[in-house]
């Protein structure tokens, strides 16, 4: 702070109001990057929040139609292919008994 010893009151007025005209524009200016500062950071909490919510949204809405057409076709996969016998001992003789009957019918 500059000392006013000896100067009149009107000048001691004058330069404390040009000091303060100079801290308040210093003031001015970082509130001004401290609000766009802030703006951003807004903007990219915006975008985080829209990465995470967007795709369960979208999950939401096109999953059921995506599992249910998936499911579908691997109902149909199985009725073509026929189901699949449970595997125990006399199960397993018919089984081997049919895999050479093909062996031997596309010689």
């Amino acid at each position: 702070m500059t000392n006013y010893a000896g100067a009149s009151m009107e000048d001691q007025i004058k330069k404390l109001l040009q000091e303060n005209l100079e801290y308040s524009k210093e003031i001015y200016e970082i509130n001004q990057k401290v609000k766009r500062y802030i703006f951003w950071g807004r903007i990219i909490s915006l975008v985080q929040l829209l990465l995470v919510i967007v795709p369960i949204i979208l999950g939401i809405i096109y999953l059921p139609s995506l599992a249910s057409d998936f499911i579908h076709n691997f109902t149909g996969l199985n009725a073509v292919k026929g189901e699949v016998p449970s595997v125990d001992g006399g199960s397993l003789n018919i089984l081997l008994d049919q895999y050479k009957e093909l062996l031997n019918y596309n010689k």
